[in-house]
């Protein structure tokens, strides 16, 4: 994705003279930026994918292998299923905010849509994600006393480091991903700029 950006940056530098009677390259970079915008809407579909199959499988994991009685571990329960469901709702309205920006639109307009809805991903992979990973965390933790009861010490240390293993490695993965997404809005958002300042010569 860099080096086509930076292809996208030569094109622009040795294009710069001609621009205004050769709209080849600025067709080219509306293209390139409907590319972007097409994959964050793919990857916000394989989030929503991801998460389902998740929620699917919690829910059917606690609800035909292991029915939790305890009101700790039902609220616990309630959590790690409420933060994913939300996780997917905000994942089902982000797709929803991507769609509406036009990149045949006003250029300045989808320049300004665009920055809109980047700070509005950014709020999402701040605290409101932190805030859903720590619920979830919760949530799990608070149904290990029930579980204690049923499995050994070993196999409660087993599965409370297991937990912490699959959460880093899932962290780490939702982190790479959350990069990529936001380098994409942020070439986006480049790639547009330089078309106003194109117009405005």
């Amino acid at each position: 994705m860099s080096n086509e950006f930076d292809e996208l940056q030569r094109k622009w530098q040795k294009g710069k003279k001609d621009i205004e009677s050769n709209s080849e390259i600025r067709e080219e970079t509306l293209s390139s930026i409907a590319s972007k915008k097409n994959s964050n809407i793919r990857f916000h579909y394989g989030n929503i994918i991801i998460l389902s199959i998740t929620l699917l499988g919690i829910s059917a994991f606690f609800y035909y292998v292991a029915p939790v009685k305890e009101l700790l571990s039902r609220i616990g329960v309630a959590l790690m299923i409420g933060g994913l469901l939300l996780r997917i709702l905000i994942e089902c309205g982000s797709v929803l905010k991507s769609k509406k920006i036009d990149v045949i639109d006003d250029v300045l307009k989808t320049t300004n849509n665009t920055i809109a809805f980047y700070k509005f991903r950014k709020r999402i992979h701040g605290p409101i994600t932190i805030t859903i990973i720590a619920l979830y965390t919760i949530g799990f933790y608070m149904i290990t006393p029930e579980f204690s009861l049923y499995f050994t010490t070993w196999q409660m240390v087993l599965i409370d480091v297991s937990y912490i293993i699959g959460a880093i490695i899932f962290i780490k993965f939702v982190r790479s991903s959350i990069q990529k997404e936001i380098r994409t809005l942020l070439e986006i958002i480049e790639l547009k700029n330089k078309i106003v300042e194109e117009n405005e010569v």
